[in-house]
């Protein structure tokens, strides 16, 4: 019986620890380890931010476009461009941005496209006030969006 109930136990905890982390897919030069270290950004910096992230995130890919976007309900796409650019903190804000995209998804929130990029730029705003010595252009390029959001 006792040998039962910690088996099912340690299953519990396992499928836990296994099913809630985000997938992120591996495709060499070193990419998986930098959108890691942007994930561990988010969970230190913003607990909140992060809680979203790892809610509505459940994989992370790559593509060749010229923007970072969403795919699914639960997939955040970082272009090529963006991997490049060799960012933890741009990487970290990315992730923060397409996952309030899926936020606002999958909790039905209708709302035209402008606005909507407006609030996920707004949202990713918040996060990046709180990354000590954000790199001035990341603060340049996120304020820019919101001006020409609104």
């Amino acid at each position: 019986m006792y040998i039962k109930n910690a088996l099912i136990t340690i299953l519990l905890l396992f499928s836990t620890t296994v099913f809630s982390q985000i997938q992120i897919d591996d495709v060499g030069d070193g990419w998986k380890l930098k959108v890691d270290s942007a994930l561990t950004l988010i969970k230190k910096t913003s607990p909140d931010h992060y809680k979203e992230v790892s809610e509505y995130c459940k994989h992370i890919t790559y593509w060749m476009g010229g923007f970072s976007t969403t795919q699914d309900s639960s997939v955040v796409v970082i272009s090529v461009k963006d991997m490049k650019i060799g960012s933890v903190n741009n990487l970290a804000c990315i992730i923060v941005h397409e996952s309030h995209h899926l936020a606002i998804q999958n909790k039905h929130i209708v709302m035209n496209p402008k606005k909507e990029e407006l609030a996920c730029y707004q949202y990713e705003y918040e996060f990046l006030q709180r990354i000590p010595n954000a790199e001035d252009w990341l603060t340049i390029h996120v304020i820019k969006n919101i001006i020409n959001n609104k």
